[in-house]
């Protein structure tokens, strides 16, 4: 009978312990459990013009979790991209903040894991256009790409079309192929020009014929800021997020949604795969899409929040998207098409476009 008991209580502690031997859970401290993250460094890659905002929005994070949030400011997402597949046996970025045209391509290359439904649970706040369908990182902030021109200079055009009408013939400025937004135009213009998205042939055609007009096709927002206040353009196919700036550089500037359609740019979170502190990545990625941090986004990013919780100054709603009729309004694309044929459209652009 001895024995018996002996066994039974074996077999007891057995069950006891085999579930939490089968699993590996992320550690999320309460309040007054810093120390599992205790002195912890995450770094955080993004564009290098955000890199300052980006750190005033970690502060929280970092106070919450005793660690110290460590921005890497490679600048450009192809260069953020790239860095990722050179450290892909070695990680040494915990999480990459990228246009989600360029995740989808890091996605594909196994670059990012999944977020944990679990720990990320601030997702379920979000438009569904902010979610990964496939469970990679969510977007956390969008800007828009509409028509912006100086109304000193040349008059209002309707759409990106009408931007070739010979009003604006040398003062033109549009996204290089290689850039965000190039893809987005050159399929939105299809709509003008008897195109689709499969078939671009059509706006290649115009955009080569007249590419004498573009006075600019720029890669990086800082030549269209500096192009503007020059006087070198006067109307870009640009973000939304530059009214204020150009505003207060003493331009008289406007914006257009086009006929065919202002596009977003969304910002993903991304955890890139076995990276070094990867729990601590995930809890970051919630952190971003939080009420608190969504709540800041267009006051510190001068970009409209994603969460459907969110809230905004009316100074920001005067250029940023915001609610669910402005983000609905906005055209989408197939982001996996266009990821497999951007490089083939940069090339064609290079070859037929660009070249004057």
């Amino acid at each position: 009978m001895k024995k018996l008991m002996t066994l039974l209580l074996i077999v007891i502690i057995a069950i006891a312990i085999l579930p939490a031997a089968g699993k590996t859970e992320t550690k999320v401290p309460t309040s007054g459990a810093k120390s599992v993250y205790e002195g912890t460094e995450l770094v955080v890659a993004t564009w290098g013009w955000t890199a300052a905002n980006i750190k005033v929005l970690s502060a929280a994070f970092e106070e919450q979790y005793g660690v110290k949030v460590l921005i890497d400011e490679t600048s450009g997402n192809a260069a953020r991209l790239n860095k990722v597949k050179a450290q892909r046996d070695n990680p040494q970025i915990d999480v990459v903040l990228m246009s989600e045209s360029y995740s989808t391509l890091a996605n594909a290359d196994g670059l990012f894991a999944k977020i944990d439904p679990a720990v990320v649970t601030n997702v379920n706040n979000l438009y569904d256009f902010a979610k990964n369908k496939d469970g990679y990182g969510p977007c956390y902030s969008l800007v828009r790409y509409g028509i912006i021109y100086d109304k000193d200079v040349v008059p209002a055009p309707k759409s990106y079309v009408d931007l070739f009408n010979g009003s604006y013939d040398g003062l033109l400025s549009l996204p290089d192929m290689s850039s965000t937004a190039g893809p987005y135009l050159l399929v939105a213009m299809t709509d003008s020009l008897s195109g689709s998205e499969q078939d671009v042939d059509p706006v290649f055609s115009f955009l080569a014929k007249n590419n004498s007009k573009v006075a600019q096709f720029y890669t990086t927002s800082s030549e269209v800021q500096t192009a503007f206040t020059t006087g070198e353009i006067a109307v870009s196919v640009f973000m939304d997020m530059n009214m204020p700036m150009l505003t207060k550089a003493g331009l008289n500037v406007a914006w257009v949604d086009a006929a065919e359609g202002s596009f977003s740019a969304a910002a993903t979170a991304n955890v890139v795969k076995n990276c070094p502190n990867l729990d601590l990545a995930q809890l970051y990625v919630n952190y971003l899409l939080s009420d608190e941090i969504q709540n800041q986004v267009a006051s510190v990013l001068s970009e409209a929040p994603t969460s459907k919780n969110a809230t905004m100054a009316e100074e920001s709603k005067q250029f940023l998207a915001f609610g669910a009729d402005s983000v609905s309004a906005l055209r989408s694309f197939d982001e996996s098409y266009i990821s497999s044929k951007k490089a083939e459209w940069i090339n064609r652009f290079q070859r037929e476009v660009s070249v004057q």
